[in-house]
């Protein structure tokens, strides 16, 4: 069922003071969400065409969320046909927001922008990029255009009180940043922008990195394909690497994880001390999958070890462990006390 929802960009003269926590939490969001990858064009509407130093510039915004969002969010692009709107206009149904954004999933949207100059409740609205030398006080219309298109990704306004730093999200309801604060010209969803986006329309590729906004359990198996091996064989260990079953998010749970550090470890029997062989090669074409291939000549106790970066909001993994016996060729056939038998096998 098709719904509209409308969001503003609000602003108050004096800016929002957040209070700093341990951990930020993922942008709200609300309602449905685009198919995966959805293309949406979008024109500008008629009779309110941005002026020609505006257009670049909101349109730069629609390729910022293209290129930051890191999940299988909606792709926009202009066409002069498209379904959804881009209006640079007064028409608004508050007297404080710069913004304005409806969406009309799963077919359109439209995003209304206040023009240069305007005069509202707070002041008078300057945008940076209609000067040659954008004074300070004035606000980007890159980011503001970008946080709308995040409302028409389905992000909500972020609580200020649940953020570490400013720029982990571009969501601000209010207290929005003019030059120079910090994070005035972010032309990038924040790290809480891309988890919440990860969370409903999951990663980009299994490849993508998992945003640091979230902290997710990991699980990490290693096969031998065997129990036993003839002393001087080759023998193949695979391992596999995703995100918990049970992690919280339904979209996330159970997501394979490619292009990630796996790396293999031994103890010899009855020891408990690990040794690290080596970094297992992730599978081209499959994937999750590590492999590392070796010639054994004594048995050892296996696992795989999966380290998180620090980039990445995974938690570390380590596999159970699995014993790979040598086997060999001949035994002998006579054992003589105090006398040394040696035989080639």
């Amino acid at each position: 069922m098709k719904r509209s929802i409308a969001l503003a960009l609000g602003m108050f003269v004096a800016a929002l003071t957040a209070t700093p926590v341990d951990a930020s939490l993922p942008t709200p969001a609300s309602g449905g969400t685009w198919a995966p990858n959805q293309r949406v064009e979008y024109r500008w509407r008629d009779g309110s065409e941005p002026p020609a130093w505006a257009k670049p510039v909101m349109n730069a915004a629609a390729a910022d969320s293209n290129a930051t969002r890191k999940a299988k969010a909606a792709i926009f692009s202009y066409d002069a046909d498209g379904p959804a709107r881009l209006a640079y206009t007064d028409d608004m149904p508050t007297n404080y927001a710069i913004g304005y954004a409806v969406r009309n999933i799963p077919d359109s949207f439209l995003i209304r922008i206040r023009p240069h100059g305007a005069q509202l409740d707070w002041g008078t609205l300057r945008w940076c990029q209609f000067y040659n030398d954008p004074p300070n006080g004035c606000y980007d219309l890159e980011m503001v255009t970008l946080h709308e298109f995040g409302h028409i990704q389905t992000l909500g306004h972020v609580d200020e009180a649940a953020i570490d730093i400013y720029t982990d999200s571009i969501m601000h309801g209010s207290g929005v940043h003019s030059k120079a604060k910090l994070g005035w010209n972010q032309h990038e969803f924040g790290r809480c922008d891309v988890a919440r986006l990860q969370i409903r329309y999951e990663p980009l590729t299994t490849s993508t990195p998992i945003s640091t906004c979230l902290d997710l359990p990991t699980e990490l198996s290693l096969t031998p394909g065997t129990s036993s091996i003839a002393y001087g064989t080759s023998v193949t260990l695979t391992a596999k690497l995703k995100i918990d079953a049970d992690a919280s998010y339904p979209n996330l749970a159970g997501d394979l994880l490619s292009g990630r550090d796996v790396s293999l470890q031994r103890r010899a029997t009855g020891s408990t001390a690990w040794t690290t062989i080596g970094d297992m090669s992730a599978v081209a074409g499959d994937p999750g999958r590590y492999v590392k291939t070796m010639t054994l000549t004594s048995t050892y106790d296996w696992r795989a070890v999966f380290s998180a970066p620090n980039d990445e909001g995974l938690r570390n993994a380590t596999s159970a462990v699995s014993r790979l016996s040598v086997t060999y060729g001949c035994t002998p056939t006579a054992v003589r006390r105090n006398v040394s038998l040696y035989e080639t096998c």
